[in-house]
């Protein structure tokens, strides 16, 4: 019997090649993203849980007394949870830095990061070595552990017992290798240097302190099995509680180390993807492999009366409503396992853009693991219980007196099939509902990313180049000199210091800020140290008072933006002039104010900043080119950076690119949101194309009768398409507010948004009507120039 399935299977695929090949197309490619989309989904959801004990390591945060969560842990915290809090099996602090010199030999290296760490924090997490431990080579000062393509990149022979020179003072020796770590690690660490070589460069550490540390210093702890994160949290929040004279900080939580990747509170050492993009990710692809089943139940639906007469023969020979079922569905599974193969196919190729479009790894991970096998078979038993089984059930319940008579089995006592209301209008109307919320969706995030790209900050971001000060605690002639040698040259416009540009990704300084005016007398600042031309290379205007000088580093002078005049209780610039702020344990007087500017991506509120000039804090020359001459200005400052730095590695970044990383997630979503419309459209017009094919041949001998009694070729296409367009115009009714709710709840999460303007739907709904009308005429054309005498002659 099963012989006899697979046959009759065979040859009604290659019956209905027309059906089957529109069938196959939108299964694989629906079924080819979707893939896709469950590779990535399941990578960042693997990030860092392949660590053995997972499921004990914790990321240390701290909660200040405003309420605010970060991830900034001091030594003193550490060596608490080290020594004197029950639970705890071990801990250790890691230490991310910035891009450095790094001098191997003659050649100068660059690295994106690399990291302080104690030996704890390697036998916390999943490392292997190839040479070393973590005891041996990450105990003593001066100690270097690099991965092992680092170690290729910096030494051609054996790396143990080299040299690698730190920021030209420091030399380290290299006494361990590692494997790099895997694609899913947070912890992508070419470069770890030992505690103890940062306590002897760092001028003011302690190491029982409870304040200071930055977003680059976290703290990670390892319990023992059995103990309760809260118990820990308690005991720490109770330690620093007795500690206030050192820091702000009011409370410390513990994150599960698998559950850091999708958290905004902390700084990540790689980068950070939000958990509602995944879900939006594995929400779309449900929804494609839903249009493709929608596809396929609709097609099998129409072959229903093409199929009647076989059906009731079986019947009549003694078939079982079982035994037809079990024909249908294996006639499913064959081509939704065929689709599989193809889809599969289409995403090993897909994979490699995704990367490009996520900004993931993905495509480095071994994707075509035991998971991904036991994906794809569970996908094909569900897809073919989906789309195989209704119409399955349907064409086995055909009355068998009714098919030998040519009646449709959906309209007892018709024998017009194809007209009417029935499930198949249904499913089309959710076919291009979908697809139109999607290009809704597209056409709003498009314009809220290119609102965002062209929006005021309140400064000037045009043509910006930013590089890192190498010495920047030099005297200020180092300074002054380079800031000439640039002025001097060609495509080079402005020269200015400064601890960071006004929208810095990275090194944000906060403080606490006392003044009678604050709320409970006190809030938090954002801290910029900026030298005389801050303001007017960045194009920030002053509202009242004076810029800041040199004199102004000992004066204890500072300028302070709108809102920070604001919440200090002032309604006028000129009011809060001669005011003293406090931070840093001295009074400040307030000599100037700043107009607002935005320094935070667009889903903040503005925040308030103040600006002191701190010449041992600059950190980055923002340096202000021609963009018509920008070759020859960035081949300038690097000539430049090479003649008075011979020891630091040159590298630059433009701002303009600097604040569009904040927009990442959003320009990831809009692209695969691209993507998913146009395929998603694509899949209904296959199936619409299949559905006309069928009502054309189904009404053959009705043309060629119209056509006889005088109806135009115009008419005829009309005829057969008014059905179809109304289809698409309810779709367009169903998916207007839906898609008004999604973008409505995707733009509340910026404080500074477009609005939701009609004509967008408006668009979406005449691309929807063209492309079903286009797809429509092709067949309806056709048969309307068909010759009357072959329609009234076909069967």
């Amino acid at each position: 019997m099963f012989r006899n399935y697979l046959k009759t299977t065979w040859r009604n695929l290659l019956r209905n090649r027309s059906y089957a090949l529109i069938n196959l197309t939108g299964l694989a490619l629906g079924l080819g993203v979707a893939i896709v989309l469950f590779w990535i989904v399941r990578f960042e959801y693997s990030v860092d849980r392949y660590h053995q004990s997972a499921d004990r390591l914790y990321r240390v945060r701290d909660i200040d007394k405003l309420g605010e969560v970060e991830s900034h842990v001091p030594q003193g915290a550490i060596n608490a949870l080290r020594r004197q809090i029950p639970g705890v099996e071990k801990a250790a602090n890691v230490r991310g830095m910035p891009p450095s010199a790094l001098r191997v030999g003659q050649q100068l290296f660059d690295l994106k990061n690399y990291f302080f760490v104690e030996p704890d924090f390697l036998e916390m997490i999943d490392v292997t070595w190839v040479h070393g431990s973590a005891r041996q080579s990450l105990s003593r000062p001066n100690q270097v552990v690099l991965d092992e393509p680092t170690a290729q990149r910096f030494f051609t022979g054996n790396p143990i017992g080299q040299t690698i020179r730190l920021d030209n003072q420091t030399d380290l020796t290299v006494t361990g290798i590692i494997q790099a770590a895997p694609a899913n690690s947070e912890f992508q660490m070419p470069m770890l240097i030992s505690y103890e070589t940062m306590k002897r460069l760092e001028e003011n550490y302690h190491e029982d302190h409870w304040g200071g540390g930055d977003s680059m210093q976290q703290g990670f702890v390892l319990l023992k099995p059995g103990t309760d994160p809260k118990t820990v949290e308690s005991a720490l929040t109770r330690m620093v509680l007795q500690r206030q004279d050192q820091t702000d900080v009011r409370s410390y939580n513990l994150l599960p180390i698998a559950e850091s990747r999708f958290d905004p509170s902390y700084d990540p050492y790689n980068y950070f993807l939000p958990s509602w993009l995944l879900y939006t990710l594995g929400a779309i692809g449900f929804i494609l492999i839903g249009i493709a089943c929608i596809n396929f139940i609709n097609l099998a639906t129409v072959q229903a009366t093409q199929r009647g007469r076989e059906i009731a023969m079986r019947k009549v020979l003694g078939s079982s409503r079982g035994q037809l079922v079990a024909q249908f569905l294996g006639e499913t599974a064959l081509l939704v396992f065929a689709s599989i193969g193809l889809g599969s196919l289409l995403a090993n190729w897909l994979v490699r853009y995704a990367d490009q479009l996520m900004n993931t790894t993905v495509a480095q991970s071994n994707v075509w693991n035991p998971a991904t096998l036991f994906f794809l078979g569970l996908l094909g038993l569900v897809v073919t219980l989906l789309a195989g089984l209704y119409p399955a059930v349907l064409l086995s319940g055909m009355r068998p007196l009714w098919a030998l008579q040519g009646k449709s089995f959906n309209t007892p006592g018709r024998a017009n099939p194809g007209r009417g209301v029935s499930g198949r209008k249904v499913l089309v109307v959710t076919q291009f509902a979908v697809a139109q919320v999607l290009v809704v969706c597209t056409l709003l995030g498009g314009q809220q990313i290119r609102y965002i790209a062209e929006k005021d900050l309140g400064f000037n971001k045009t043509a910006v180049v930013a590089v890192p000060m190498p010495e920047r605690r030099e005297q200020a002639t180092l300074r002054d000199g380079l800031r000439h040698s640039l002025l001097n040259k060609a495509g080079i416009t402005d020269v200015s210091f400064g601890l960071t540009t006004p929208a810095s990704d990275r090194n944000h300084w906060w403080e606490m800020a006392k003044h009678p005016g604050l709320p409970n007398g006190e809030a938090s600042f954002r801290l910029q140290h900026v030298d005389e031309r801050y303001f007017a290379f960045f194009q920030i205007p002053l509202l009242a008072g004076r810029n800041l000088t040199p004199a102004d580093s000992a004066a204890k002078s500072v300028i302070i933006n709108e809102k920070a005049m604001r919440d200090m209780g002032f309604r006028r610039p000129g009011q809060v002039l001669g005011q003293q702020l406090t931070y840093w344990n001295e009074k400040r007087t307030v000599v100037g104010v700043v107009q607002d500017y935005h320094s935070q991506d667009l889903k903040s509120k503005l925040i308030p900043h103040v600006f002191a000039y701190v010449p041992w804090n600059f950190q980055l020359v923002s340096i202000r080119i021609d963009p018509r001459q920008s070759e020859t200005a960035l081949a300038a400052i690097e000539r430049t950076w090479k003649t008075r730095f011979p020891n630091h590695y040159f590298k630059y970044q433009f701002l303009d690119d600097t604040i569009q990383t904040a927009y990442a997630n959003e320009r990831k979503l809009a692209n695969f949101l691209t993507l998913f419309a146009v395929v998603g459209i694509f899949i209904g017009c296959l199936g619409l194309f299949g559905l006309v094919s069928f009502v054309v041949t189904q009404r053959t001998k009705e043309i060629g009768i119209r056509k006889v009694l005088g109806a135009t070729v115009v008419s005829v296409v009309a005829l057969l398409s008014r059905d179809f367009l109304k289809l698409v115009l309810i779709a367009f009714v169903i998916a207007t507010p839906i898609a008004y709710y999604a973008m409505s709840r995707f733009l509340g999460n910026y404080e500074y948004k477009i609005s939701i303007e009609w004509w967008v739907f408006a668009v979406a709904g005449l691309l929807a009507v063209g492309i079903a009308l286009l797809t429509v005429s092709f067949q309806s054309v056709k048969a309307a120039l068909m010759n009357p005498v072959k329609s009234l002659r076909s069967e």
